[in-house]
């Protein structure tokens, strides 16, 4: 089995790549819009990107589910309770997935969103019963869980999606094995949660020791924990989790139809109207030279 994380720093987000050599298939799970990276890994690997996995409707980022579905022909997978614009292969809990030698199982994990989706990852040479690693998604992050309150724009409160959180980890994700790998979506950094750790893997044995929201408690304990202290969530989450639902234009498309740079002739006229010069060049470029009066974005 070929596996390997990738890490976004500015985003704190993980997305990852799981492969299997006697069948010559990859898949990607929470991939990123520029998703050259997976396709150029699965190249060199032999291998061929089948399939797209979203552990749910990120709300800090637009996903590259549609970019690579549109480049390769990839089915996209979510949770048996997610509902979107485009095709996709709903996974209900206890459903199966068998790629060669790689085996998937599908935990439906709902608390930061109703269509949580926690995948298991087996390697059936290896040890067919007890799973190598979890993707956990924004359900259960490296010394936190997600936070519950993003969802109010949709009428789900944040004691009801807290209650389901405490449900989800107790008896779908702290029962796995102590040894599984634990892979999150995001890191210290990312607003989804409050007490991120810098740790991009970890295990269910050590979180059940190290994270606080894994300790014993009461569920009305669990809430009142999980939603207090949270930071303030942009005003773009709501979007990008719209966003992240829609039939939207891939990135290729979007980079052909979007704002398109102007000439230097242009750019003088426009701030001699008193037009605001924007200079979206790399910060070390803007402070070497840029035009009197331009902001650096």
């Amino acid at each position: 089995m070929i596996f390997k994380q990738y890490y976004l720093a500015c985003l704190a987000h993980a997305s990852y790549l799981v492969g299997d050599v006697k069948t010559q298939t990859a898949l990607v799970v929470d991939p990123q819009r520029d998703i050259d990276q997976y396709l150029e890994d699965a190249k060199q690997n032999g291998l061929t990107l089948r399939h797209v996995f979203l552990t749910h409707f990120h709300a800090d980022f637009v996903a590259g589910h549609l970019e690579l579905r549109d480049r390769t022909g990839a089915a996209i997978h979510l949770g048996a309770r997610a509902q979107a614009e485009y095709a996709f292969v709903p996974h209900p809990d206890g459903d199966v997935l068998d790629i060669g030698t790689v085996r998937l199982g599908f935990l439906e994990t709902p608390g930061h969103t109703p269509e949580g989706l926690s995948i298991l990852v087996y390697d059936r040479e290896k040890d067919p019963d007890r799973p190598r690693l979890v993707f956990t998604g924004d359900t259960l992050f490296i010394g936190d869980v997600g936070r519950p309150d993003l969802m109010a724009s949709e009428g789900i409160t944040e004691t009801e999606l807290a209650s389901q959180l405490y449900d989800s980890l107790r008896t779908k994700l702290m029962v796995l094995p102590d040894e599984t790998l634990v892979y999150p979506a995001h890191g210290a950094g990312s607003l989804c949660g409050k007490n991120l750790s810098e740790e991009t893997v970890s295990t269910i044995g050590d979180q059940k020791v190290l994270n606080y929201a894994l300790q014993p408690m009461s569920r009305e304990e669990f809430i009142a924990l999980v939603t207090e202290n949270q930071p303030q969530a942009p005003r773009y989450f709501a979007y990008d989790a719209r966003l992240n639902k829609k039939e939207r234009q891939n990135l290729d498309q979007s980079l052909h139809t979007g704002l398109q740079p102007l000439s230097l002739d242009r750019v003088l006229a426009s701030r001699n109207r008193g037009g605001q010069v924007l200079d979206t060049r790399p910060e070390t470029e803007f402070h070497a030279a840029h035009l009197k009066g331009a902001l650096q974005v």
